[in-house]
């Protein structure tokens, strides 16, 4: 009976342990605007993202337990809440809104508002 009690227990403890998901970790580079780039690095506790004109930072919140997966950032005293989705370990998709009136997006539309990312390999 002892035993039956310790497993429940012991995979409570391995799981509470396991890493969070870091597959979003990293540096990205929007892919398919021509005359405008923008490349986000994206770290444990912050994310930069450089434009042409500018570049901002701003801590993240990430949660993988929403499909798709929901993403909040604040930016110039706004919060924006974007929606994103793996196309592949080595790119992303993302839209967003930071009008406050307004609900986070729940589909990847109007496509022109979605922003492809692309994973950008490291220097070395």
């Amino acid at each position: 009976m002892k035993r039956l009690i310790i497993v429940p227990l012991l995979a409570f403890v391995l799981c509470s342990c396991a890493p969070t998901n870091r597959r979003h970790l990293g540096t990205w580079e929007a892919t398919g605007m021509r005359d405008y780039y923008v490349i986000a690095k994206i770290s444990d506790k912050a994310i930069e993202i450089t434009t042409p004109d500018e570049t901002y930072s701003s801590e993240y919140v990430i949660d993988y337990t929403k499909t798709p997966i929901w993403l909040d950032m604040a930016w110039d005293n706004k919060m924006v809440r974007c929606i994103m989705e793996f196309i592949d370990k080595d790119s992303f998709r993302i839209i967003g809104e930071d009008e406050a009136d307004k609900p986070r997006p729940s589909a990847f539309e109007p496509a022109t508002d979605v922003l492809l990312f692309q994973k950008t390999e490291k220097k070395k």
